[in-house]
């Protein structure tokens, strides 16, 4: 059964922030028209010459300006309450014929140039110190056990589009250009939303990612219930008040006078601002969305219901500001909180990349390493709002691959970290080398695959994509590094005799180090790993030996044949071979551990002599193993094992054990001298991880 990718919708209405730079839109849209009255008329007017009067107050402190505006209000006849709301300096007024008005307040002018980079680009502020060495012992799903895997807020956009507007014009920054730069470079689509007028704000439905820039501000309605309400693009004047008369009577719609640009000067202005209502009765998102209203005091007590209703209408994330919030810092913290999600590392990059992590570790991230997450002037806090559903991330993010070198199936690739839910397979691609790979499962912390035991796609580059067409969101690429080389072990027995086993070893694992949180070292690991299906075993013996006469008789010992042992993954009665071992990536060596046990036809015994010699041709078996002289003293092995130094390049470094003296292999020979031996040259590994991937 196909299951939908969740939707993120990204609805960032900008803390009490600016526009993208063009003029407001007079082509209002439809909305529920009406004549237009006498007392439409003087209500524009009454709203008009308030705002002249705001314009002679402007310089004085802001909770001076609402002593007077409130006093001002409360002096006209229309009005039947006013008032400032508690902990702002917002200002409301309730009009006679059910208008409301909200006077944010709470935002100065910037033109402040905002730009894809910071302003100040800082070196990276890694913690102090190394990140703990770690163990990953167990190889495929088990391994999963052994990592920090978030168990929530690990979802992705259903659909890879975005819509971000601005609603406050050119007196402020314009963080538009940034926004829709990383959501492009993160493979969303632009819906091109247009201007954010009432009559396109009434369109939004369902994309991925919805961004509005705008003032907002916190009141009371009529029945003395509190409110918030967002500005729009609409200006307030007698044709738009007949002509949204139907959403002003149903409080969609209410008055908002902030400052804004008009007629290219910056002065204070009447718009529109939509309720929740307005959010209730006309948009939708798409499951898991995300929406983040980046507005003073969007996430105050007053806006419980604006996020209420962004939850009732499909959004599944609500992220907002407690307070009034500065517009520098609120553009800072909002441009590296969407770069964090998709793992770009445009914003504040860091070294080593990051990969993508979830909301609740980036928005972490933000408080302790960052300081985004506090206005430092305005005291405003970033907040994270859980509506529905599990938002988390904007692009699969790969924390640790893992195998399961199967023995009859061939074998399974284990992918550890954020994917989101099975989004069906015309939605999901796993790719190695550009290839793509047999999904098996799909879980949203973990993704199995199908992959080759050889050949060209055993390893090399790992890439999980979610979507289809123009829009898939790529993960961090992971690399899966081989060693393939050869050990040549060696004995020499009593006379001419000797045996020779060359041993083809072939093994894989993921040696990228990586963070289990954002910022931190990356960590180092120690990473297990197991035989591949085409690691081989050859085994030579030859030549002679005699014993001394006995009178008449002669024993002469021929050693003959040549065998290839069993693969590890076959099953033989007379013994067989395997190895099995781990890198230390942190100390940069090969820990080896190598088991070799087989009965072998590896000698004829002659006998000659006269009849009561007893002459004739026997066959004779010998058991050939790895000698434990041969063996490093590995302290806390559970098996013998061979140490091996790797080079900064994991190489293995070519070397040798022994020759050390060992037991004959024929056993009438016991007592005479033998010894063994082992060497291997150089490995080179390939695909070594990506130092420029995220991590």
């Amino acid at each position: 059964m196909r299951r939908l990718l969740p939707l993120v919708v990204l609805a960032f209405i900008a803390a009490c922030s600016g526009d993208n730079g063009t003029a407001p839109d007079n082509n209002h849209g439809g909305g529920g028209g009406g004549a237009v009255t006498k007392e439409d008329s003087l209500r524009v007017e009454t709203l008009q010459a308030f705002a002249t009067q705001m314009e002679a107050w402007d310089g004085e402190s802001a909770d001076s300006i609402a002593a007077h505006a409130v006093a001002y209000l409360r002096g006209l006849p229309s009005v039947k309450k006013a008032g400032i709301t508690p902990g702002t300096t917002t200002v409301w007024a309730n009009f006679t014929g059910g208008f409301d008005l909200i006077v944010p307040n709470n935002r100065t002018t910037s033109t402040m140039a905002d730009t894809l980079v910071d302003a100040v680009v800082h070196a990276p502020q890694l913690r102090t110190g190394t990140a703990p060495h770690r163990s990953i012992r167990a190889p495929g799903r088990r391994a999963v056990q052994s990592l920090r895997v978030p168990t929530s807020a690990l979802e992705l956009p259903e659909k890879a589009t975005f819509r971000a507007v601005n609603a406050i014009g050119t007196c402020h920054i314009n963080p538009l250009p940034v926004i829709k730069q990383l959501l492009t470079k993160g493979h969303y689509a632009d819906a091109n939303p247009g201007l954010p007028n009432v009559a396109n704000l009434k369109n939004v439905r369902g994309d991925g990612v919805f961004y509005i820039n705008s003032h907002g501000g916190p009141g009371y309605d009529r029945n003395n219930q509190p409110y918030y309400a967002v500005w729009t693009l609409d200006p307030l004047e007698v044709s738009t008040l007949a002509n949204y008369r139907a959403m002003v009577d149903s409080h969609e719609l209410v008055g908002m006078l902030e400052t804004s640009d008009s007629l290219g000067i910056c002065k204070k202005v009447m718009h529109y601002g939509f309720t929740s209502k307005f959010v209730r009765n006309h948009m939708t998102f798409a499951k898991n969305s995300l929406v983040i209203v980046d507005a003073c005091n969007s996430s105050s007590g007053p806006a419980a219901d604006m996020r209420a209703a962004f939850g009732a209408v499909g959004a599944s994330v609500y992220v907002g500001w407690s307070d009034v919030v500065d517009a520098p810092f609120a553009y800072k913290a909002m441009k590296y909180l969407l770069d964090r999600l998709m793992g770009l590392n445009e914003i504040s990059p860091e070294s080593p990349k990051q990969r993508a992590f979830n909301i609740d570790d980036v928005r972490n991230d933000m408080a302790t390493n960052r300081h985004l997450v506090t206005d430092p002037y305005k005291n405003a806090v970033l907040t994270v709002s859980k509506l529905k559903d599990d938002f988390g991330i904007l692009a699969p993010s790969i924390q640790f691959l893992s195998f399961e070198e199967n023995t009859e199936f061939g074998a399974t690739l284990v992918i550890a970290g954020m994917f989101g839910s099975d989004p069906g397979d015309s939605g999901r691609r796993v790719t190695i080398n550009g290839t793509a790979m047999n999904v098996t499962g799909w879980e949203p912390t973990q993704i199995t695959c199908d992959i080759d035991t050889e050949g060209a796609n055993a390893a090399g580059t790992v890439v999980v994509e979610v979507g289809s067409g123009n829009n898939v969101r790529e993960s961090n690429h992971v690399n899966i590094t081989e060693w393939e080389g050869e050990l040549e072990y060696d004995r020499d027995d009593p006379g001419d005799q000797a045996v020779h086993i060359t041993m083809k070893v072939h093994f894989r694992a993921d040696i990228h180090s990586f963070r289990e949180v954002p910022h931190e070292p990356p960590f180092e690991t120690t990473v297990l790993f197991a035989a591949l299906k085409d690691a081989s075993a050859d085994v030579t013996t030859s030549g002679t030996f005699s014993l001394p006469p006995q009178g008449s008789c002669l024993d002469t010992f021929n050693f003959v044949g040549s065998a290839g042992l069993p693969s590890p993954y076959e099953s033989d009665p007379d013994g067989g071979w395997n190895y099995f071992g781990s890198v230390d990536t942190q100390h940069h060596a090969l820990q080896l551990n190598l088991t070799l046990l087989t009965l072998f036809h590896v000698a004829n015994w002659v006998r000659t002599g006269p009849a009561e010699c007893a002459p004739g041709t026997f066959p004779m078996s010998g058991v050939i193993k790895i000698e434990d002289c041969l063996f490093d003293d590995v302290q806390g092995a559970l098996l013998k094992a061979f140490e091996m130094p790797m080079s900064d390049t994991f190489a293995i470094e070519g070397s040798s054990r022994g020759p050390c003296n060992v037991d004959a292999l024929v056993t009438p020979l016991f007592g005479y001298p033998a010894n063994a031996s082992i060497h291997w040259d150089a490995i080179t590994p390939e695909h070594l991880p990506d130092p420029d991937a995220g991590r």
